[in-house]
């Protein structure tokens, strides 16, 4: 049992420390913070070995994280090269340590492409006035609640909670150093 614990305390500090090296990856590209020479290949790196200890941690983990990457690729959301290093990492090891489930990917690669790729056209296309006009619902769509919201209908109809758990502390850290940064000035 206390090996149970330490194990799923691991993986979700692996979860925390894929959605915080994902996102100073991207802030690193995109948003001119700077660190040292070669932050954003090393962040990319760091990335990368994050997102493969979840993917070595389980199987159904595995599998949804594979949706998540692909629907990056789908979204072109993977458009710097420390972004690429990371995908890479993570994909190279899901098809050498992990079993393909076709369906449970097929169900959580469309729920991210549908809901990413709306986020992205509020992102990209809408101007500042006219985010500025959606109050609420824009806030909602930037804490990109489509990653925990469907694991824990998963988790709800299957069990496994550690799955949730997992894309829940992503999505925390994520957001959280993303707003911690915007405070800096940095988004």
């Amino acid at each position: 049992m206390l090996e149970k614990l330490f194990s799923n305390f691991l993986i979700i500090i692996y979860a925390l420390l894929f959605g915080v090296t994902m996102k100073i990856a991207d802030l690193l590209d995109e948003h001119g913070l700077k660190w040292f020479k070669g932050d954003a290949i090393i962040f990319g790196f760091l990335w990368g070995i994050f997102g493969s200890l979840l993917i070595l941690s389980n199987n159904l983990v595995a599998n949804i994280i594979l949706a998540m990457n692909i629907a990056f690729i789908i979204r072109n959301r993977l458009d710097y090269i420390n972004h690429q290093i990371a995908a890479t990492i993570i994909i190279i090891t899901f098809l050498f340590s992990q079993v393909f489930q076709p369906i449970l990917f097929s169900i959580f690669f469309i729920i991210f492409l549908i809901f990413g790729s709306f986020k992205d056209y509020i992102d990209d296309i809408l101007t500042r006035k006219q985010l500025e006009k959606k109050g609420l619902f824009y806030y909602l769509n930037e804490l990109m609640l489509y990653y925990p919201i469907p694991t824990l209908i998963y988790c709800l109809l299957y069990g496994n909670w550690i799955v949730f758990w997992i894309f829940l502390t992503y999505n925390l850290s994520y957001n959280i150093i993303k707003i911690v940064y915007k405070k800096k000035g940095y988004l």
